[in-house]
């Protein structure tokens, strides 16, 4: 039967193919020991072999790498937010030294005035406008505060409580064009008393209006209240003289000053809660023009060259 399906040659096909894979088998069992089969099949797999062992060290390297990557990521991302916090702390203890600092300066100027009685408070809101310069503080009618109450600052005036509410009020600044203050010229030899106001022409500044010609006025004097009209007190500072200006034709002359208080950095402010006795101008000494040379009234001191 078998003879039927499969020819002489086919079994001999067969007998042949099976007895190669046999060899085969027996030279890859045996290949160290036969040189001429080993050596065939070393050279023949080496490339293979470095093919596959390159690219699992590539692998390897390539996955430690972005092991690496995210842990440095990890770390970097950690490290950040760390030092955003430190950052945050730091800013926090710079206000608190800051605030520490001005209140203890506020402090020690309350303890040092007492000749009036005198109320802090904080600014909360402010309209530095072209024709308006008014703030509101967190003090009201609940503070005992009342209509044209002085607030001032160590260094200076700031301005009068023009409207009261019932936890806070509105303070017109000296800068405001709408404020007028009775001025003295602080130098024993000059006493000048005249009128000072916001100047709407030069923003941040006040002016000094309505002098004579004669007017001992010069660059470096310092403009204090005068008392008059009973709002503020006498003998406060009000700022000092930037520049002199004459007026050829019309014979008068008026001074620019820069303001002692610093509105662009005022936090806290003191309101005096006294009645401010008001001054009559006989209280005030003002000694008779010296005859002096003619003089540049824009010297920082009467005395220059």
């Amino acid at each position: 039967m078998i003879l039927i399906f499969f020819s002489k040659k086919k079994i001999i096909s067969i007998f042949i193919l099976f007895a190669f894979l046999g060899s085969c088998g027996w030279f890859w069992r045996h290949r160290e020991y036969i040189p001429f089969v080993s050596q065939p099949l070393s050279v023949g797999a080496a490339p293979f072999e470095y093919g596959v062992s390159r690219v699992a060290w590539m692998g390897e390297n390539s996955l430690g790498l972005l092991q690496q990557v995210f842990s440095n990521w990890k770390e970097l991302d950690e490290l950040r937010k760390e030092n955003e916090s430190l950052r945050s702390e730091q800013n926090h203890y710079s206000e608190i030294l800051a605030e520490n600092i001005r209140l203890r300066g506020l402090l020690q100027f309350k303890q040092g005035y007492t000749s009036y009685h005198m109320l802090g408070a904080s600014v909360i809101e402010r309209d530095y406008g072209g024709w308006t310069h008014t703030m509101v503080i967190d003090r009201g009618e609940d503070s005992g505060l009342k209509k044209y109450m002085p607030v001032i600052v160590p260094s200076g005036i700031v301005g009068f409580v023009s409207e009261v509410y019932l936890n806070s009020a509105r303070v017109q600044l000296l800068l405001d064009p709408r404020t007028t203050i009775g001025g003295i010229v602080q130098r024993p030899a000059s006493r000048v008393v005249s009128m000072v106001s916001g100047n709407s022409g030069n923003p941040g500044y006040l002016s000094l209006v309505s002098l004579p010609k004669e007017a001992d006025v010069i660059k470096g004097d310092t403009i204090v209240t005068s008392g008059y009209g009973g709002v503020y007190p006498k003998g406060y500072v009000i700022g000092t003289v930037e520049k002199v200006n004459v007026d050829a034709e019309g014979g008068t002359q008026s001074a620019e000053i820069k303001p002692a208080a610093d509105f662009s950095h005022m936090e806290e402010v003191f309101v005096i809660t006294d009645h401010i006795q008001k001054t009559s101008p006989e209280s005030i000494t003002v000694k008779p023009p010296k005859i002096e040379p003619p003089m540049n009234p824009n010297r920082q001191q009467a005395g220059d060259k």
